[in-house]
């Protein structure tokens, strides 16, 4: 049996949560600490700085797309320039459905997040 890589939320100076890395959607920044959206309906809230949280994330494949923004390119569902506009966004898959900002720069970082060169 293979084990699921784990991640811990931090929930209180002593308190923290397992979760299963593949249920993590995305880490938005919100001031002094995180939300992190999950599989679940209620997001949680992480008491780490989203600079913290992308130096134990991004080594693990996530990537940080926005200043407020980390995601779990795997559950990108779509990579797209916005309406009207020259920059880019992402769509997350149900159930978390959220539309993300890309910023100027990162587009190439999340399109290699979500496929990864072979070769």
């Amino acid at each position: 049996m293979s084990a699921s890589l784990r991640f811990l939320i931090q929930l209180a100076t002593d308190r923290w949560r397992a979760v299963d890395l593949a249920d993590v959607y995305l880490v938005e920044a919100r001031g002094d600490d995180c939300e992190v959206r999950l599989r679940a309906k209620d997001p949680l809230v992480d008491l780490r700085r989203l600079a913290d949280l992308e130096k134990l994330l991004a080594p693990l494949g996530f990537v940080r797309i926005h200043r407020s923004y980390l995601v779990n390119p795997a559950r990108v569902m779509e990579l797209r320039r916005r309406e009207g506009s020259r920059g880019w966004e992402v769509v997350m898959e149900p159930p978390v459905n959220r539309v993300l900002p890309v910023a100027e720069g990162k587009v190439e970082m999340v399109r290699e997040g979500i496929s990864p060169t072979v070769g």
